[in-house]
């Protein structure tokens, strides 16, 4: 198979024919940079953590008033209660994406019958699965995803489920005037993400790679917006 001469560093290849088995996974340079960077999210989160803890604890044992002055953070300022929820579940979400850069990989298990991308969680034993059908894949995209997160290159499979029994679930007009047709069909068709990261060359690699196993278009819609 083509185009493993080039095979890029955030990936592992494990097998190619008859199946195809890739892993990846962030670098350690950035497992450190995040670990040094955000370490003060990590203990905000364990602080909190200890405060639900200690505040349930409260609760079943029908102290209410206590429960209410300890997620108050001490105020007995029952808006403070809603700042602390508020809070506990930013901080949550943080922590889970640092998490997943600490621990997470994903794996590309490819078959002549279906495509099946698992995440898992190193040390957690925690994963999930999503597959796709072989006979379901459109073909491959590569496209650069505009966000207020900042810009990253995002490899998707378009699949050949439409969105809509309909055969066009965009106007005409919208089309014509703020879409290229690769968009269009993006918008009609639905899609799994598979890759994603700052330059085009990790998910430009992939995905010519995935596109030659099942024999199938890859695209590279530069400049389009993710949906």
């Amino acid at each position: 198979m083509s185009n493993f001469h080039e095979i890029q560093a955030q990936f592992k290849v494990f097998s190619t024919q008859p199946e195809l088995r890739i892993r990846y996974s962030d670098p350690i340079w950035l497992k450190i940079l995040v670990l040094l960077c955000f370490w003060p999210i990590w203990i905000l989160f364990a602080g909190h953590c200890w405060i639900l803890f200690v505040g349930l604890h409260e609760l079943l044992n029908l102290r209410f008033w206590q429960a209410i002055q300890i997620f108050s953070y001490n105020t007995n300022n029952l808006w403070n209660v809603l700042f602390f929820a508020f809070t506990f579940f930013l901080l949550g979400v943080a922590s889970k994406v640092l998490l997943w850069v600490q621990l997470g990989i994903t794996e590309l298990y490819a078959t002549r019958e279906s495509l099946t991308i698992i995440g898992r969680w190193r040390l957690l034993g925690i994963s999930h699965e999503t597959s796709v059908l072989a006979n379901d894949i459109r073909y491959f995209n590569q496209f650069l995803n505009r966000s207020g997160e900042g810009d990253s290159w995002e490899l998707e499979v378009v699949r050949n489920q439409r969105l809509s029994d309909k055969d066009g679930s965009s106007p005409s007009w919208f089309a014509a005037e703020r879409v290229s047709a690769d968009m269009v069909t993006r918008i009609n068709y639905k899609t799994v993400v598979l890759y994603s990261h700052g330059s085009p060359n990790p998910s430009y690699w992939l995905g010519r790679v995935l596109a030659d196993f099942y024999q199938v278009e890859f695209r590279s819609t530069t400049g389009s917006n993710g949906t």
